[in-house]
């Protein structure tokens, strides 16, 4: 019986599963960098442009109907079943791996804080930052955000440089060592962290990290992982950024 729960509990007890996104680099990050290191049995699925008939918004429909919430990520599993949102996706793959989950109470509450945390942050990028398909959103808000460090604020009006400050401010308070806010490094909040992380350079270039030596040496020593890397240059960094500087901004 022992035995039979292990087994339930673990990466190899799950199978083959696909990850299904659109071809971006946006939520497929985080989801990608905890199958590989959680040890999963996976690949990348056939999303929108997979078919290569130039139309992603039509391949797009003919996906739509089977996907749980009617976007995407989706985590196909053997059989057909479909986990629905990148948070649950990234949950249910915790289940499965004490790694990802964190091997203590501890890292499973810091890595939970990250988690939830990350992607306020990615919210709050969404509702500033212009995207590749909607190009028009306000530069003064743009700048407004990236700059933004008055921890005061209300916090609907924190900027970037608040959310920085706070994961910097929570590794020192969760005696995070080495780059690593646990005592894996490879937790699904660490993912989530990494992965909102990596959409910043390209808005603001390196210098985005620079007030914030911990969330520097985190991010930099994640993204030196070999299976991170592996990752990032198989699935991820060869894909169109998502969110993008204002033109106006771009072309200075």
């Amino acid at each position: 019986m022992g035995n039979a729960s292990a087994a339930e509990g673990s990466p190899d007890s799950v199978g083959k599963v696909e990850l299904v996104y659109w071809p971006i680099r946006a939520k497929n990050m985080a989801s990608a960098l905890a199958l590989e290191l959680g040890g999963f049995d996976w690949d990348m699925g056939a999303g929108p442009g997979s078919k290569g008939t130039g139309d992603l918004w039509a391949e797009w429909l003919e996906i739509k109907p089977d996907c749980t919430w009617k976007f995407l990520p989706n985590l196909v599993l053997p059989g057909g079943a479909r986990i629905g949102s990148e948070l649950a996706i990234l949950q249910f793959l915790a289940r499965k791996s004490k790694l990802l989950a964190g091997s203590s109470d501890k890292d499973f509450m810091i890595s939970q804080e990250l988690l939830h945390q990350s992607e306020e942050l990615y919210q709050k990028i969404s509702s500033k930052v212009p995207t590749i398909m909607a190009k028009d959103k306000s530069p003064e808000e743009f700048e407004k955000f990236m700059a933004g460090a008055d921890q005061m604020a209300h916090s609907k009006e924190y900027g970037l440089q608040v959310y920085l400050a706070q994961f910097d401010e929570f590794y020192t308070k969760c005696g995070g060592s080495g780059g690593c806010f646990t005592s894996s490094g490879e937790t699904i909040g660490e993912c989530k962290l990494f992965a909102t992380l990596h959409l910043l350079p390209p808005l603001q270039s390196s210098e985005v990290f620079a007030k914030c030596p911990n969330v520097a040496l985190f991010y930099e020593s994640f993204a030196m992982k070999a299976k991170v890397k592996a990752v990032m240059e198989k699935h991820i960094d060869n894909k169109p950024q998502y969110f993008i500087q204002p033109p106006s901004v771009a072309n200075q």
